[in-house]
């Protein structure tokens, strides 16, 4: 693999991860501190609990994929922006169509109703990563490629 290549992933792992669980955490946790009580935090994690770590899990694989393909990219010529917006997409949708199979697969009653935050999860994430943490890692492996 090439040297620029393996630099373009481990940025996305360096900055992904921490901001990514992150943010898994205070969605799971910031309710209880806004209002003062954890019965919030606890119908999160009893619903979504295991999709929760599928999610997580699909999080380490989609940010290698997401590099591959910013890398490519930006190799090929395109905008930072449009490498950004696959970037986000690509990971978005591998990490919350994981978590909706999973909250398929565990959910006995009410799924389409289960899956419902997540579709507007996966819309919103993609939105906001494609102008914040998905343009700063495609801006930096443009200057990983341009050294």
């Amino acid at each position: 693999m090439e040297k620029e290549l393996k630099l373009s992933i481990l940025t996305s792992y360096l900055i992904g991860i921490p901001i990514g669980i992150l943010a898994v955490l205070a969605t799971i946790f910031v309710p209880s501190f806004l209002f003062g009580e954890g019965l919030m935090t606890i119908a999160i994690i009893s619903s979504y609990g295991f999709s929760t770590i599928g999610l997580l899990i699909a999080f380490i694989i989609a940010l290698w994929l997401g590099a591959k393909l910013a890398y490519k990219n930006i190799k090929n010529g395109q905008s930072l922006l449009l490498t950004s917006f696959k970037y986000s997409v690509s990971i978005n949708l591998i990490i919350w169509f994981c978590f909706c199979i999973i909250v398929g697969i565990t959910v006995e009653e009410e799924v389409f109703l289960m899956l419902i935050p997540p579709i507007i999860a996966f819309v919103v994430c993609t939105i906001l990563t494609t102008f914040t943490i998905g343009l700063l890692i495609s801006y930096i492996i443009k200057q990983i490629i341009s050294k």
